[in-house]
């Protein structure tokens, strides 16, 4: 009794704390700002006013019984209704613009019923749903395929012209010439629970948010299989700044996104739970990104290189800076090439409690290898991160050397996880500690980790990385400072 009691306490507690960065009811906040994301995704109430019914052959009213054809549906669509898509195979591209947008609250929604798969068009932007200056839409359980992208979000580059409120939840995206999932100058968005792989060498990113957008959720994504970067925030201070003539130290470019400024810089963003692997390229690349979280995330076993914070402009404002990267699974095995790298003025970043692996895999037998690079810094940013609790195997360093809370051993066993890969890729769950797994209970708890990537809570001391396998019994949980 007294166990659960004690849970109870600390459920209680991690309620109450992390708040700024946990993921908002409707009316609730992120990041300490209001939420306005899209409320298909924060209400779990809401209702359309209107559903209207397609199929792939549909030449009817829209209703359930006699469906009408994605084109008409698209035509006629307004702010607080759903399409509808009956299960089946689609060719096509459509569109919602400025015109044919929902609003904060009554979002327009496009929903597919299990069995929906639609075949991207190669004309024009070809792209299966192209949300271009539309605000407030949702696009749910679809997969897309080919074309130059799945979901094509984006607004101007202005901050008071960026879009706003667009959901992409729960769509298998693949075999896209350019880039599965895209969007550029589009605030409050959230991209949760999808798969995108296959991205060719017209662009080649799983994901990719671009072009300076703020407050956004990346949560719950598998990506695999790119040609470019899996993953890749980039605030492109380049063309929004310097290709509209302003100077990258221009508050416009590099000030904050709270006061309407900053479109060279992508600020407030939660990547959590995420599984990038196996990409023919490189990692997740992060670039002009602040006040930020990326946590609870497994990555790993790239091509080249792995996870990259930095910026592309000589203003130390546009650094990847003041992020927590927190309870991450970091996995490198590219001989020289760095596992998580910090940058050109990436600085005031946290890096806490996680676990880095630089290995080898021949013959069935994983190996921990000093020849892989696991962090790199450089003169600007030598001395300027925090670095807490993280574990180290094998590998070396550049303009670094661990905290006295750090640990770096050269040794590595893949019986620390119920399924390491020894030679293809495996489900997340493979990655889950064992219990002779010698990162359990090395971390303080942290209050903007409460929970694991299963969102099992945390206990004092953590479990490393993405999982909390340790029962913590009795014990009384103690909070840690938090992340501001």
């Amino acid at each position: 009794m007294m166990y659960k009691i004690l849970i109870f306490i600390a459920i209680l507690v991690f309620s109450s704390v992390g708040r700024a960065v946990d993921v908002p009811h409707r009316g609730g906040s992120f990041f300490d700002t209001p939420e306005r994301f899209n409320r298909y995704y924060t209400d779990p109430s809401y209702m359309p006013s209107r559903t209207i019914h397609v199929s792939p052959n549909g030449s009817g009213d829209g209703s359930a019984g006699n469906p009408m054809s994605v084109s008409d549906a698209f035509g006629q669509v307004t702010a607080g209704e759903e399409i509808r898509f009956h299960a089946g195979e689609y060719a096509g591209c459509w569109a919602l613009d400025s015109d044919s947008s929902g609003t904060y609250d009554a979002p327009i929604v496009l929903k597919a019923d299990p069995g929906v798969t639609v075949n991207c068009c190669g004309s024009g932007r070809a792209t299966c749903f192209n949300l271009e200056y539309a605000d407030y839409v949702a696009v749910d359980g679809f997969t897309l395929v080919g074309g130059n992208y799945g979901v094509r979000a984006v607004g101007g580059y202005s901050t008071s012209e960026h879009q706003k409120g667009i959901a992409v939840l729960n769509n298998h995206v693949r075999d896209q010439y350019k880039d599965p999932i895209f969007s550029g100058g589009s605030d409050w968005i959230v991209v949760e629970n999808n798969i995108a792989h296959g991205a060719g060498n017209g662009d080649g990113h799983g994901i990719y948010l671009s072009n300076g957008s703020d407050w956004m959720i990346a949560r719950n994504n598998e990506l695999y299989d790119n040609s470019n970067s899996d993953f890749q925030i980039n605030a492109d201070p380049l063309s929004t700044c310097a290709d509209e003539g302003i100077a990258f130290d221009d508050p416009l470019c590099d000030g904050s996104a709270r006061n309407g400024l900053g479109q060279g810089v992508s600020e407030f963003v939660l990547v959590e739970n995420n599984y990038f692997h196996d990409g023919q390229a490189q990692g997740p690349n992060l670039t002009s990104l602040r006040n930020s979280v990326f946590r609870n995330n497994i990555v790993g076993l790239y091509a080249a290189h792995g996870t990259s914070f930095w910026q592309e402009t000589d203003n130390p404002k546009l650094g990847s800076s003041n992020n927590l990267i927190a309870h991450n699974l970091f996995i490198g095995e590219s001989r020289w090439d760095h596992v998580l790298q910090l940058i050109n003025d990436s600085t005031g970043n946290r890096v806490e409690n996680n676990v880095f692996l630089g290995i080898s895999r021949s013959g069935g037998i994983v190996t921990a290898d000093d020849r892989v690079l696991l962090i790199q810094q450089d003169g600007s940013t030598e001395g300027r991160n925090a670095f807490a609790g993280n574990y180290f195997s094998g590998g070396y360093f550049e303009q670094f050397a661990p905290s006295a809370t750090d640990q770096h051993v050269q040794t590595f066993n893949a019986g620390w996880y119920e399924d390491f890969p020894v030679s293809s890729p495996v489900a997340r769950t493979g990655f889950r500690p064992t219990a002779s797994a010698p990162f359990l209970e090395m971390g303080n708890l942290l209050s903007d980790v409460p929970l694991d990537m299963t969102g099992a809570s945390r206990m004092d001391p953590a479990d490393l990385g993405p999982w909390q396998i340790t029962d913590a019994g009795s014990r009384q949980t103690i909070l840690k400072d938090g992340f501001e």
